[in-house]
Parts: structure tokens; C-alpha cells; sequence
């Protein structure tokens, strides 16, 4: 494979990668989380792509040397590019995952705080709380989806 070609490979690569993280981020900023698992494939080929043609670039640094100035200034701006995108889309995955858990919190401390303040009644026919009658009851949930 001619350097050019090495280079042209991963400068398409990495606009595409580049394309995705931004329509991710968008879903994101859209509060589309679910939308994103639409993309999941893509970008596992499209990452296993990126990372295959580095490793070509590193085993061979002569390829960097040999290209035009020009070239070599279109790649360093389009991995520029990604790395801002690939960033910005870390700190939205991340906000996304801690305003769900929050969420999640908020209602667990929600559904436990009315358990506890309907925990029954007493032997007069008083309602009681659990502290009054030495019982506790322990809301447990469970979260599994994945950004």
C-alpha cells in the first residue's frame, strides 16, 4: 500500500469516525440516548479501522516523511478535529450516564420514602411507620443499560 493511499485511507476514516461522534453528540444534546445504540456497529468498525491503520503508520514512520506538506496538514487537522469530537462526546456519554443515575436516585428515595410512611398499621388500627414498629423494608432496583 503507497503512503498515499495509507494516508487517504485514514483521513476518510477519520471523517467518518469524526461524523459519528457528532451525531452521537447531537443525540445526546437531542436527549436521545436510546437513538445512540443505532450507531454502536458503526463505530466499532470504524474505531477497529482507525486503530489498524495507526498501528500500519507506526510500523512504518517513513510513510509520515514521505507524503506532501499539504497532506500532512489535512491529516493533523482532521485527528484534531476528531480528538475535540471524540472529547466532546466523552463529556456528553458521561453527563447523560450521571443525570440518569440521579434520576434513578431520586425516584428510589422517592418509592422508599412512601414505603416508609405507609408501612402498615398498628394493633389500635393506627397507621405506623416502620421506626414505631421495628420493621424496615429496603427498596432494591437495579439498572443495566449502557450508553
Amino acid at each position: 500500500m503507497s503512503e498515499n493511499s495509507l494516508i487517504s485511507d485514514l483521513l476518510r476514516i477519520t471523517s467518518q469516525l469524526t461524523g459519528l461522534m457528532d451525531r452521537e453528540a447531537e443525540m445526546l444534546r437531542a436527549m436521545k440516548p436510546s437513538e445512540i445504540q443505532s450507531l454502536h456497529q458503526d463505530k466499532l468498525a470504524l474505531s477497529a479501522a482507525y486503530q489498524s491503520q495507526i498501528k500500519v503508520l507506526k510500523s512504518n514512520p517513513t510513510a509520515l516523511r514521505s507524503i506532501s506538506a499539504e497532506l500532512r496538514a489535512d491529516l493533523k487537522a482532521k485527528i484534531e478535529k476528531f480528538q475535540t469530537a471524540l472529547l466532546a462526546n466523552q463529556h456528553g456519554l458521561r453527563a447523560a450516564r450521571e443525570t440518569t443515575e440521579r434520576t434513578l436516585r431520586a425516584i428510589a428515595d422517592e418509592v422508599q420514602a412512601k414505603i416508609e410512611k405507609h408501612a402498615g398499621y398498628s394493633a389500635k388500627g393506627t397507621a405506623s411507620s416502620p421506626r414505631e414498629s421495628g420493621r424496615t423494608s429496603a427498596l432494591a432496583f437495579a439498572f443495566d443499560q449502557r450508553l
